[in-house]
């Protein structure tokens, strides 16, 4: 039970994302400030600056929780020591500019939106401003995608980590043949079905409950045989970490199954419906096919609700500028295929030659290092011509 409690402790960040702004002290040349949607802005200009620009896209927050700035995103250590991003980057001469986004939880829509006026604020007061990066995380990595297909015009190159590349209809289909796979296994744990409206909006203390109650179900089917939590992992294709197995597959499940408890009711709501469906899906690799799908939770979607997410957003692979995509190869939350089939849409569509994937063989969600993230920027300046000889 210790180690299911320290487990839990382990999840924390991962159930606030950026959600709580911690105390951290800006270099100078940042100006927090209100953006013109709502949102919170950070815009920072070094001394030196080279006119180059780097707007960043936070990952997704739960919407329980209030608008704040990506402080824990953008607090990294490098070398040894505690620093942010934007000291990072402002060392080097970029100016950088990133929002909390007008709303939280799924907010592709939102937040493209907000980021773009930001770059438009931040040209009205720097004219001259440019060439613009457009930097993202997880949700944000598709954002920045979206930006970037979208608006080659304003962003010059993007970045992209571990992010959903493949389509938000992709990402939903994976959450939720997570969520009802799991509920077949270990039925009667989790509240209403999957494609039900939950009767009210779960708050973190809700959350902490379920997962208690999942993880000790879990541990103790892992305790024994494990066969219903082989099965699960076998009919997701949910990763695993094979040096930890037991720590890794608890953390998947737990960091899957929260979307689905702290952000279905805001997503059905941003949707205006069900946009997942699996009607027509056929479950493999239990122990029994055919019962499992005799009783999996069949849902419905709703037409609109699959067209706002196609619009927000279905990449459509059509790269006119480079963008350099980093991803850890056994990431349980946005699994790394997203990349494969991001970069057979960039086939399709002539664009391939615009696209860097840079696969990191680790377990974890944006398990990235400092070091291997400047890397990848590092890149991405280059493949847009801005290393100085």
């Amino acid at each position: 039970m210790k180690r299911l409690y320290v487990l839990l402790l382990l999840l924390l960040p991962l159930c606030l994302v950026s959600a709580v702004a911690a105390e951290v002290s800006w270099p100078i040349g940042c100006v927090e400030a209100n953006g013109a949607r709502g949102d919170l802005t950070l815009t920072c200009v070094p001394d030196q600056w080279q006119g180059a620009l780097v707007v960043y896209a936070h990952g997704y927050v739960p919407p329980q929780f209030p608008l704040a700035l990506p402080t824990e995103e953008l607090t990294v250590e490098y070398q040894g020591m505690e620093t942010t991003v934007p000291a990072l980057l402002m060392q080097q001469g970029f100016a950088f500019a990133t929002s909390s986004y007008s709303k939280n939880g799924y907010a592709v829509e939102q937040g493209g939106a907000d980021l773009n006026a930001l770059v438009a604020s931040f040209k009205a007061v720097y004219p001259a401003a440019g060439p613009i990066l457009i930097v993202g995380a997880s949700e944000g990595a598709l954002i920045a995608t979206m930006l970037l297909e979208r608006y080659p015009q304003v962003y010059a190159g993007g970045m992209a980590i571990a992010g959903p590349l493949a389509g938000m209809p992709y990402q939903i289909k994976y959450l939720g043949n997570f969520r009802v796979v799991f509920d077949y296994f270990f039925p009667s744990l989790l509240p209403v079905p999957f494609g039900a409206r939950d009767s009210e909006d779960y708050d973190l203390n809700d959350w902490y409950s379920f997962a208690m109650t999942v993880s000790g179900a879990m541990t103790a089917d892992l305790d024994g045989e494990g066969d219903l939590t082989r099965q699960l992992f076998k009919v997701t294709r949910a990763a695993q970490d094979p040096a930890d197995l037991q720590a890794s597959t608890l953390e998947t499940a737990l960091s899957v199954l929260r979307y689905s408890i702290l952000g279905k009711n805001d997503l059905l709501d941003t949707a205006d419906g069900q946009p997942f469906s699996n009607r027509r899906t056929w479950y493999r690799g239990a122990d029994r096919n055919l019962q499992l799908n005799l009783l999996v939770e069949r849902v419905n979607s709703d037409k609109a609700a699959v067209r706002y997410v196609q619009k927000f957003y279905q990449p459509t692979g059509r790269l006119q500028r480079p963008l350099v995509s980093i991803h850890n190869t056994a990431d349980g939350i946005v699994p790394f295929r997203h990349e494969v089939l991001y970069w057979l849409r960039t086939l399709a569509a002539g664009s391939a030659k615009h696209l860097t994937v840079i696969p990191v063989p680790r377990y974890g969600h944006a398990a990235l290092t400092a070091e291997e993230l400047l890397g990848a920027f590092s890149l991405l300046v280059a493949k847009i011509g801005m290393l100085q000889p």
